[in-house]
């Protein structure tokens, strides 16, 4: 594998760095990967409120539609993957309540509204528990009897759940030992016999925040399955260097992270439009990367905004056939196929 940190060449126009297409792809699709379809179960807490003229809480705050955000994020990652992973939802629960807690807690329907309308949330580190959202849904059961293997959580703010949690069976034998909490989210997720993603999404907001959870459950098993659960740019395995941006390696960026963008000066400035020269685009042709630079700015593919920059990201996740000594060459596998994906103790 040639990797670009090591041969650093260029593609010349007219003595100068080739610019990037006005509208790069942002999907490259493998043909030979073929399709996997995972089972997804879509958990609704949307209260009505009485007082309030009997609306859903999401109406009545003038919200986004949950059903229409989940469908977007099946089309995006089925183009992002190249078509590789083709979530199913095959169970949809809608509850008119909020979530359990961890202590018991439940808001009822005065206490969250009143909650969100003054931004005044409970105290004492108080979350949602997603031992008991699982058992009143009759999740156990809807898992093990349609095959699922995510459940995507729609909610308000003030549920208090993290944007991804996942439980792992054995998973000190298949992942390695880190020192980054953050990768690991376990919570009180329950184990159901096998690896089970929960998502958290919010309906206050729209597909950007939605992808932006997505993406940062990519970068936690990425950094576990590919680098280590080590995540350091200065690093040179595959993950740590697809992950570095201009602002920490001048004129030697690649796609960056769910945070910046190759060019971005501080988290989440998807619209700087300073040009830098970056790999980035060379990541559609991983594990034969051929060290081929491109001058680029947001305008070329990364923004201006969340959701653009968050789709152009994931559509750079490699996925070729094929494995290398740093594991499976398609990077899908460990975001969304996990217990089929076969993680090599490079590290």
């Amino acid at each position: 594998m040639k990797l670009p940190f090591v041969v650093a060449s260029s593609v010349l126009v007219a003595g100068a760095f080739a610019l990037a297409p006005s509208s790069p792809k942002s999907v490259y699709p493998r043909g030979e990967l073929g399709t996997r379809v995972v089972n997804v179960a879509v958990v609704i807490y949307d209260p009505i409120i009485e007082a309030e003229g009997g609306q859903k809480l999401s109406r009545l705050m003038r919200w986004s539609d949950s059903d229409a955000l989940s469908a977007k994020l099946v089309e995006d990652v089925r183009v992002a993957s190249g078509g590789f992973i083709e979530y199913r939802i095959v169970e949809r629960i809608e509850r008119d309540a909020c979530p359990p807690f961890l202590s018991g807690f439940r808001y009822d329907d005065a206490g969250i509204v009143e909650a969100i309308r003054t931004q005044k949330w409970i105290e004492g580190g108080d979350k949602s528990s997603y031992a008991k959202i699982v058992e009143e849904n009759d999740l156990a059961r809807i898992v093990k009897e349609k095959d699922v293997s995510e459940l995507w959580l729609w909610g308000a703010p003030g549920f208090h759940w993290d944007e991804y949690a996942m439980f792992i069976p054995n998973r000190d034998s298949r992942l390695p030992p880190t020192d980054n909490p953050w990768f690991y989210r376990p919570y009180d997720v329950p184990d159901l016999g096998r690896t089970l993603w929960v998502m958290g999404f919010n309906y206050e907001r729209g597909e950007g925040e939605m992808l932006e959870s997505y993406a940062h459950r990519a970068e936690g098993i990425l950094s576990l399955a590919i680098a280590g659960g080590v995540w350091d740019t200065k690093r040179d395995d595959p993950w740590n260097v697809f992950t570095r941006v201009d602002k920490d390696f001048p004129g030697a960026s690649h796609v960056g992270s769910v945070h910046y963008a190759p060019n971005s000066d501080h988290d989440y400035e998807w619209g700087n439009r300073r040009y830098v020269e970056t790999y980035a685009l060379d990541w559609r042709n991983y594990p034969d990367l051929e060290g081929t630079k491109v001058i680029m700015n947001c305008d070329d593919g990364w923004g201006p905004d969340i959701a653009v920059h968050h789709r152009w990201w994931l559509g750079l996740l490699p996925k070729a056939p094929g494995k290398t000594k740093w594991g499976s060459n398609n990077w899908w596998t460990y975001v969304a196929d996990f217990d089929r994906a076969e993680v090599v103790r490079s590290w």
